[in-house]
């Protein structure tokens, strides 16, 4: 059985968080080895508090992603209404767009 798009956008979401953290960590590192100007020093405190954000944002869109694949199993003919609303609202501007052009 294949995973829910919810957990798949979760998990793809965390691959690309951990991606950035790895990197901003890798920056830090290479920014505090010589913080010997304030600018130095300054970049250095942005990209730790940038890791500190990304963790922030990877574990708070993990609860957001399990909150609503709850919301999806709890109440499956709302999300459904939702879903074919969007749907709707998509075909008629690709249509009004085609027109207008």
């Amino acid at each position: 059985m294949s995973k829910s798009p919810v957990k798949r956008m979760s998990e793809d979401a965390s691959d690309v968080i951990d991606d950035v953290v790895h990197n901003l960590k890798q920056m830090a590192t290479h920014l505090g080895e010589d913080t010997g100007d304030k600018l130095s020093q300054t970049a250095a405190a942005l990209a730790h508090s940038a890791v500190e954000l990304a963790e922030e944002a990877k574990t708070r869109s993990k609860d957001l992603a399990k909150k609503a694949g709850e919301e999806v199993r709890e109440h499956p003919v709302a999300t459904a209404a939702i879903a074919a609303a969007a749907v709707a609202l998509i075909g008629l501007a690709v249509a009004r767009r085609k027109r207008d052009a």
